[in-house]
């Protein structure tokens, strides 16, 4: 079966279940909202007031089918994505799919037919909100049973990565950390001296060189490559692409360009040529107003729901030991500037005199010190920093300005002397409670990577994208587990 028909068979039974959901959401929102008296076949023939609705009805599951289309619902890889990124989606979704049925209901009304009738905007409403409930869960039932298959090897896309450098390395490394996943790494594709090399570092299968790059293709029944190294792929990459169409074979390009492709991705035409803006935006002006309006909103609101919280805590952490229970430390903020971070303390007082006989310790690598289990906190401590409930004060420093809800982690001094110059980066913007990195690699403590995430950030920020990164630290919280 080629990959055309397993897309069929993939997509279908999925493109049906939506469909029948559609029909079913806008009924029942009909019959709840507006209560028909002798409900039955008859009523829906006959009665006056839902005959402007039927033409609705019908064209309510293709725009719905359309709509979760667009935001990528019916994709191959959706089943990798996080149970956030893909609630988000589907909300945006169905959204997009009333607003766009309203427009084309309010036409349908004035243009040709009922231009007297006024549709009931209850109606759409509860339509709106069925079809968020159904969608969500049937979506979520299918990626769950899909998740348990992949468990079991059942329904695995073959892959293989090309390349023996550091980011085949970074990238086998990060597809073993995923528990569901719809791939079955083979192996790598590399020279002997490449391999000899990388098998040192990782646990992997050496498939063969390049030069046999067609015949590792059909031997491991591959269906996809990913290409990290086109310099030793020992041809050109347009007749690799070619030579994959031909063996029905899915090329995917993963090149480390020094962080380049991470970061902008935007696609122009100049001068008629496609070409790769590399950005370099800042969080400035209007869209700078917008993100502080967004801090001290949902701010404010966190504050006064988790304020029972900070009362507990202070009480807890004084009966345990004595001190100050908000603990202030020197922080690098934007631009440089430093600031007083505020937490709830978790170590004993003598903590800062303790840190260089724990230094050989540290978990993390680069300019960073991380350790799982510090003796230097108490019971206490390790609960709330277990929790993340010691970085609840840092709402204060939001307030005030100095931080923001999302951002790159402020640094301490001692790091940000450390710098080199592609470091400063972070500091181009106001730090954050959480961020990309810490929801997404939260576990990881590699200072390249934290920089890669917190730098993407800078450089591709929305409100939407503050939003849904701060969904993933209320499940990140919730369940302990990171997205990948």
């Amino acid at each position: 079966m080629n990959s055309s028909a397993r897309q069929v068979v993939r997509v279908l039974p999925l493109v049906l279940m939506d469909v029948c959901i559609s029909i079913i959401a806008f009924m029942a929102a009909y019959i709840l909202y507006i209560q028909p008296e002798n409900l039955s076949l008859d009523y829906f023939r006959t009665d006056t007031f839902f005959q402007p609705h039927k033409s609705i009805l019908l064209i309510t599951p293709f725009v719905r089918v359309f709509t979760y289309s667009l935001f990528g619902s019916y994709d191959a890889d959706v089943y990798s994505e996080s149970l956030s990124t893909r609630l988000f989606k589907l909300c945006k979704a169905v959204t997009l799919g009333t607003v766009i049925i309203i427009v084309m209901r309010d036409m349908y009304r004035g243009v040709f037919e009922y231009s007297e009738f006024n549709y009931s905007r209850g109606v759409t409403l509860v339509d709106w909100f069925f079809n968020i409930v159904l969608i969500s869960a049937s979506h979520m039932t299918v990626v769950y049973f899909r998740s348990l298959m992949f468990k079991r090897g059942v329904g695995k896309r073959n892959i293989a990565i090309q390349g023996a450098g550091s980011q085949s390395f970074i990238f086998l490394r990060e597809m073993n950390l995923l528990k569901s996943s719809p791939y079955e790494i083979k192996g790598i594709i590399c020279d002997q001296a490449g391999w000899d090399e990388f098998s040192a570092n990782a646990e992997t299968t050496h498939l063969g060189t390049a030069d046999n790059i067609l015949e590792i293709i059909n031997s491991h029944k591959l269906d996809e490559i990913i290409v990290t190294d086109t310099s030793s792929l020992g041809m050109e990459l347009m007749d690799f692409v070619m030579e994959g169409h031909k063996r029905d074979v899915v090329v995917k390009l993963s090149l480390d360009l020094k962080g380049m492709l991470t970061h902008g991705r935007q696609l122009h035409q100049l001068a008629g040529q496609p070409v790769i803006q590399i950005n370099e935006i800042a969080i400035e002006g209007f869209a700078r107003v917008l993100k502080r309006t967004e801090d001290i909103v949902l701010c404010s609101i966190a504050l006064a729901i988790t304020f029972p919280l900070w009362v507990i805590i202070m009480l807890l952490i004084k009966r345990e030991s004595p001190g100050p229970v908000i603990f202030n430390q020197v922080r690098v903020g934007k631009h440089g500037r430093t600031f007083q971070m505020y937490k709830f303390r978790s170590m004993h007082l003598d903590a800062d005199e303790k840190l260089e006989e724990i230094m050989d310790q540290n978990e993390a690598e680069g300019h960073l010190f991380k350790m799982k289990d510090d003796p230097r906190c108490t019971r206490i401590g390790k609960f709330i920093r277990r929790t993340n409930l010691d970085e609840l004060p840092q709402f204060l420093n939001v307030i005030k300005g100095e931080m923001s809800l999302v951002g790159p982690r402020p640094a301490l001094p001692r790091e940000v002397s450390k710098y080199e110059e592609q470091h400063q980066r972070r500091l181009g913007t106001t730090p954050g409670i959480t961020g990309l990195w810490q929801v997404n690699r939260g576990h990881n403590y590699n200072f390249d990577e934290v920089l890669n995430w917190d730098t993407y950030y800078i450089e591709n920020w929305s409100l939407w994208l503050d939003i849904k990164i701060i969904l993933k630290t209320i499940g990140v919280l919730v369940t302990g587990r990171y997205s990948y």
